[in-house]
């Protein structure tokens, strides 16, 4: 570089960004990088050079839904959250009757944790966080012609105490293993199972497939 008016020259550092770093920017939106090449000044004593980078978008395969009406509702998604302590198991007695586990419905973008984190509030006042949690498996049952997937979730360590905050349910309490009460809640019977084979209870039969460590989430 020469300043005007002047004949001394001043040397001018460029930065280049290597091949790697366009590539890894690129991908980052999106494209993949093909070739690059590298375009020299013809001049002699020019050391200016240039950078040619040929990319792609790589296809995507697109999916779409097989008539615009939705199908009709033919499973229920639920949650069983399994809290045991030093006095047991918790478990609330319902208006019908049946003893149960704290749980309900997934809802759409939830995971089957987070789930259970918020059943666990929203029925029992008690607070719990996701990584607290074990997801043990999933239980298929068929009820007519609903197909019923049960997911029990262990909570290991939680804060507060059990209260009514749902009128369908009424008081909370825990229960040792070897007394349960009765009758169960189908769906928090197969969950207790699931987790405790041992536990004599009788109930429907359900298809459990456990989760392995890695899977658990």
């Amino acid at each position: 570089m020469r300043l005007p008016g002047t004949t001394q020259k001043h040397p001018v550092h460029m930065w280049v960004l290597t091949p790697q770093l366009w590539e890894d920017l690129l991908v980052e939106h999106g494209l993949t990088l093909e070739k690059a090449t590298a375009i020299d000044e013809p001049q002699p004593g020019n050391q200016a050079s240039y950078r040619l980078y040929e990319v792609r978008r790589p296809q995507r395969v697109p999916s779409r839904q097989r008539t615009s009406t939705p199908p009709p509702p033919r499973a229920f998604v639920g949650v069983g959250v399994i809290i045991h302590g030093p006095d047991g198991v918790l478990l609330g007695q319902h208006r019908r009757g049946t003893f149960e586990l704290p749980g309900g419905s997934v809802e759409p973008g939830e995971t089957f944790a987070e789930a259970a984190v918020r059943e666990l509030h929203e029925e029992a006042g008690i607070v719990a966080d996701v990584a607290d949690t074990v997801v043990l498996g999933t239980l298929l049952a068929r009820v007519g012609d609903i197909v019923r997937v049960t997911v029990p979730v262990l909570v290991t360590r939680w804060s507060g105490v059990p209260l009514q905050c749902e009128e369908a349910i009424g008081a909370w309490e825990f229960w040792p293993r070897d007394a349960l009460p009765q009758p169960l809640f189908v769906p928090s019977a197969q969950c207790l199972t699931a987790w405790d084979p041992t536990l004599r209870i009788d109930h429907p039969a359900a298809g459990f497939l456990a989760y392995k460590a890695a899977d658990r989430a």
